[in-house]
């Protein structure tokens, strides 16, 4: 049992938590560290809809709907305040990949209509 009143209990939690922090930065690192894993985080992200309000108008129906968007997106919150902390640049590098994936499907769809149509 814990007891936070000894100092060698509490500098021993302290580094189990320092311990664990470098493990979740390094664990994050590694798999933004490739355009793979990026990409798969940018979707994780996606499904957590981090820019909508969370709310549902209706009954209880619509309130359970709401208790669990809002959910999604704590933890979305959460995932992108640890990935801003431990690996800002590569939070940034793959927001930019984003968009170019959007933009370079945009072209690919105009090109694939474009011959469709002639």
């Amino acid at each position: 049992m814990h007891d936070p009143n000894d100092a060698r209990q509490v500098r021993q939690a302290e580094q189990l938590e320092r311990i664990a922090q470098d493990r979740v930065a390094d664990d994050l690192c590694a798999v933004m560290g490739s355009e793979q894993g990026r990409r798969f985080v940018h979707g994780l992200l996606g499904l957590c809809d981090l820019r909508s309000d969370g709310y549902v108008p209706g009954g209880p129906e619509a309130q359970r709907h709401q208790d669990y968007m809002a959910g999604r997106r704590s933890i979305g919150i959460e995932l992108l305040s640890e990935l801003e902390r431990h690996a800002p640049d590569l939070t940034e590098q793959m927001s930019s990949e984003a968009r170019l994936n959007v933009i370079e499907t945009g072209f690919a769809a105009m090109a694939a209509e474009e011959q469709n149509d002639g």
